[in-house]
């Protein structure tokens, strides 16, 4: 019995002192990164590395289906089903890309992109709606990811025109994606001009009340719809176009238009140094 008694106060001290052992520390596992630059060896790729490391986007010609539709578990939207794309054409890429660098992403200085771009920007052709193949955009986003169309010989055939409503088109749609992603950012100044809980707003008097869209008057969500109209117009309009419409006297007979303009163009130089109205009076490049 004495034999067995120490046997097992043995086996007791043992168990102890094991569980008392350091463990060995967490080594991390190694994860395979979701998606690799360069994705070829083009005189284009070197720049989207370069993006890449400066914002943290990654600017992809060759991506899936389920790149361009992937949604979150707890999403309700139906953006894979809704639209489609095809890959970029290789051979058009670098041209492409250029103008999107001039006319997009040149505007907006870099903390404001590194803070702003989507996780993805997938440069593709063929941009269209499944529902009705025959209906195409320039630009769509979606929650993690902005996709661009024309990355294919169909850029070519595009007038200044049409040039100029896909690159007003990139600019509207980069807010409408910071706002989906919660981090638009309003100059509160601009909340206090408009009493969003008025009624009266017609077709022919809200300009008075400081609205810039009649349309934005009957929508829920009142003040982000409202600045995110006025960022569409000012992104899109040259000043002389505004002065002759939004900005007129005779339109905006109360100056509630003029005051918000000048906050949300002042706000976005000082805070950000980024000219919003520059980017409506420049011609595409």
């Amino acid at each position: 019995m004495k034999n067995l008694s120490h046997i097992i106060f043995l086996f007791i001290i043992s168990i102890f002192v094991l569980g008392c052992k350091k463990e060995a520390a967490l080594e991390p596992s190694n994860i395979e990164v979701q998606y690799k630059l360069p994705q070829g060896n083009h005189d284009y790729d070197p720049t989207l590395v370069d993006l890449n490391n400066k914002y943290g986007t990654f600017f992809l010609y060759k991506f899936s289906a389920i790149d361009f539709g992937a949604t979150p578990v707890y999403s309700s939207s139906n953006f894979g089903s809704n639209y489609a794309v095809d890959i970029a054409d290789e051979a058009y890429v670098g041209k492409v890309l250029s103008f999107i660098q001039r006319n997009w992403l040149n505007y907006y200085s870099d903390a404001f992109l590194k803070a702003n771009l989507p996780f993805k920007v997938l440069l593709g052709q063929n941009l269209r709606s499944k529902i009705s193949p025959t209906t195409t955009y320039t630009v769509l986003s979606s929650y993690n990811q902005i996709t661009l169309n024309n990355f294919s010989a169909s850029f070519d055939s595009m007038t200044d025109a049409q040039k100029k409503t896909y690159v007003n088109n990139l600019h509207v749609e980069f807010f409408n994606f910071i706002n989906s992603r919660g981090k638009l950012d309003i100059p509160s100044d601009f909340l206090t001009v408009t009493n969003y809980t008025q009624t009266g707003v017609t077709a022919t008097n809200f300009y008075t009340y400081g609205y810039v869209s009649y349309v934005v008057s009957l929508q829920d969500n009142r003040p982000t719809r409202d600045f995110l109209s006025y960022i569409a117009l000012i992104t899109s309009k040259t000043k002389a176009e505004l002065d002759a419409s939004i900005l007129k006297a005779s339109n905006d007979t109360a100056g509630l238009v003029k005051k918000k303009y000048d906050i949300i163009i002042n706000y976005y130089k000082t805070k950000y140094n980024i000219d919003l109205q520059a980017i409506g009076n420049a011609g595409v490049i």
